[in-house]
């Protein structure tokens, strides 16, 4: 099942970029993202997460619906982001903490398809660095977010999300797949 979602991403991501010359993006206007904007993000606050640590037989599957749940590794927590848009190209940074000793910061950048009038694409890759329980990591992001907009500067976003994480030596590596993530983005 998971190699299907995976199949399923991957496939959705190379039919969307080998249209990008095509009408899919004739409904663009001339007055869409010209100049600069600004965009304020609640980001991954309901979701599945695959996360596979260094090691035989260590993998597991988690969900949580609205906020945090069980978070087995930092990057799954709920977060707060803030974009500028230059044109389509974002430049962004996302933050989150929980009750717990959990926190994350993650610097992005990202650029903005317009698919249909409703319909975005937000693909966004960056770094990293949280702690949770001690450990501390450092790793990379990537994003493919489908933006449906019902409003004109409202988002309500979904898609599959990675992150790849690296700990010190006591602590294992990990690689979490989101499938999907949802979150919500308001453009001013």
């Amino acid at each position: 099942m998971f190699q299907r979602w995976i199949v399923l991403s991957l496939t959705v991501l190379a039919c969307t970029f080998s249209t990008a010359g095509s009408k899919a993006f004739a409904h663009e206007r001339w007055y869409e993202f010209d100049g600069t904007h600004f965009a304020l993000s609640i980001e991954r606050f309901m979701g599945i997460d695959y996360t596979d640590f260094e090691g035989p037989g260590r993998d597991k599957v988690t969900g949580r619906f609205l906020l945090n749940a069980d978070e087995i590794v930092p990057t799954n927590i709920a977060r707060f982001g803030f974009d500028v848009f230059l044109g389509r190209l974002s430049l962004g940074l996302a933050g989150g903490a929980t009750t717990g000793d959990a926190a994350i910061v993650a610097p992005r950048v990202g650029y903005l398809f317009g698919l249909t009038p409703q319909l975005g694409l937000w693909v966004r890759a960056g770094g990293f660095y949280s702690s949770y329980a001690g450990a501390e990591y450092l790793g990379l992001t990537g994003e493919a977010l489908f933006g449906w907009f019902p409003y004109p500067n409202i988002a309500i976003t979904f898609g599959p999300t990675i992150d790849v994480a690296f700990a010190d030596d006591r602590h294992p590596d990990y690689v979490s797949i989101g499938i999907p993530q949802f979150g919500l983005t308001a453009f001013l």
